[in-house]
């Protein structure tokens, strides 16, 4: 009885054959399957094909220039106070950028708040963001040197108490810069001013 003998060249064959569908089923799994990446933060991140947003080129805000009001002021990291609200800059001439946020440029809304006066009758930042139109230029420095412009859309008046999620949040996947200052009238018994002044603005 003889045996059976393999020919090379059909090993060969076989082999490449296996390779070609192995390939294929890799690139497959690659183009149409997501997967998750951590990043810095260590923070789960879905993405395909191994395309993860560079947010890393975006700096913290530095500096806001609003030339139709003559703004050109710094700008400082603010968080939230103990009963949830968001932090005001310390400076009456800073603007206070909410960290928690995303950065202006970044998808989302960020949010830079500004005192609108100060003790003694003295101005804030923000005395003349009333006076923004639709049209208007806002532009941020961040650390990295880079500069952001948003164009003003809308503004609005919140009272003190009401729900201002849509300050904070959007779902257009586009970048905003939101500005806040006090408005209306000083109420004494609460120490605070009656409403609030929402300038709402869209990258350039």
């Amino acid at each position: 009885m003889h045996k059976k003998i393999l020919n090379p060249v059909n090993i060969i064959l076989t082999l490449a054959a296996l390779a070609v569908v192995l390939f294929g089923l890799l690139v497959w799994r690659n183009v149409f399957t997501p997967h998750v990446v951590v990043n810095e933060k260590s923070e789960p991140e879905i993405v395909i094909n191994n395309e993860t947003p560079d947010v890393s080129a975006i700096g913290l805000p530095q500096r806001l220039k609003i030339p139709s009001i003559a703004v050109d002021a710094a700008v400082e990291a603010v968080g939230l106070t103990d009963d949830g609200s968001m932090a005001v800059p310390q400076d009456p001439l800073n603007g206070g950028w909410y960290e928690l946020g995303p950065r202006p440029g970044e998808t989302g809304s960020a949010v830079i708040a500004g005192h609108v006066d100060w003790y003694n009758g003295a101005t804030g930042v923000f005395e003349d963001l009333n006076k923004l139109k639709t049209g208007d230029k806002i532009t941020l420095e961040d650390s990295t040197g880079q500069l952001v412009s948003f164009i003003v859309r809308d503004s609005r008046t919140y009272d003190a108490e009401a729900d201002a999620t849509d300050v904070f949040t959007s779902n257009d996947n586009k970048a905003h810069l939101n500005l806040i200052t006090c408005s209306g009238t000083w109420d004494k018994n609460a120490k605070q001013y009656a409403t609030r002044l929402v300038v709402f603005a869209d990258k350039d």
